[in-house]
């Protein structure tokens, strides 16, 4: 039987910020001219993205590679403008739903991200909402970037849970990714699949929070 739940933990990206991954090679192969997904398919195989994630390289060191592996001459900033291109609009909304939520759960956000997408997602949260930052909608914010570690390896829950004292057996994961969930599900977590850039509140009811 699944024990009452009184923490929950949150994806980011699918949730509370639309997500388009395969806009980042479509936007990169217009700029560069030339098919992109060989080397794409490279340096992902070289987890070049997840060191990213995990901040073991720096944002100039990513744009670098990106730059040496498509074209040298390209400005940087353009190569960052591909990458942001995944991301799409903050969904206040959703975020509002968070708030009554405080007021009976330990809530937290965790991300699989990097630096400028983070730099992006804030700099757009400021633009269309000034007098608050994503931080007072949460309890904690986690990003992989930060902390070295990224979903979906059991040891980011564990570090996650740990940190915050939440007992795996009352904590309820939402994600929009299968894989994610099931490095959740290896430490005890109960998990909700989201539907990716899709309405939360039906997902929170789903769960019986509202």
């Amino acid at each position: 039987m699944q024990q009452p739940i009184h923490h929950l933990i949150f994806d980011l990206g699918g949730l509370f910020i639309d997500v388009y991954m395969d806009r980042f090679a479509a936007s990169l192969q217009q700029l560069v001219g030339k098919e992109v997904a060989p080397t794409l398919e490279k340096l992902q195989h070289d987890k070049f993205f997840d060191a990213y994630e995990t901040g073991h390289i720096s944002t100039a060191a990513f744009l670098d590679t990106l730059a040496a592996a498509f074209n040298p001459a390209i400005e940087h900033e353009r190569y960052a403008a591909c990458w942001n291109a995944i991301l799409g609009q903050v969904q206040l909304e959703q975020l509002a739903l968070i708030h009554p939520l405080r007021k009976e759960y330990d809530v937290v956000l965790l991300s699989n991200t990097n630096s400028l997408h983070v730099s992006a997602l804030e700099a757009e949260f400021e633009h269309r909402h000034p007098d608050e930052k994503l931080l007072d909608y949460f309890d904690h914010i986690f990003y992989s970037q930060e902390i070295g570690l990224r979903k979906p390896e059991p040891e980011v829950f564990a570090y996650v849970t740990q940190m915050r004292a939440f007992n795996p057996a009352t904590t309820l994961f939402f994600d929009d990714s299968p894989g994610h969930l099931l490095g959740a599900q290896a430490l005890g977590i109960q998990t909700l699949l989201h539907p990716q850039n899709a309405p939360l509140l039906p997902s929170l009811q789903k769960a019986g929070l509202l």
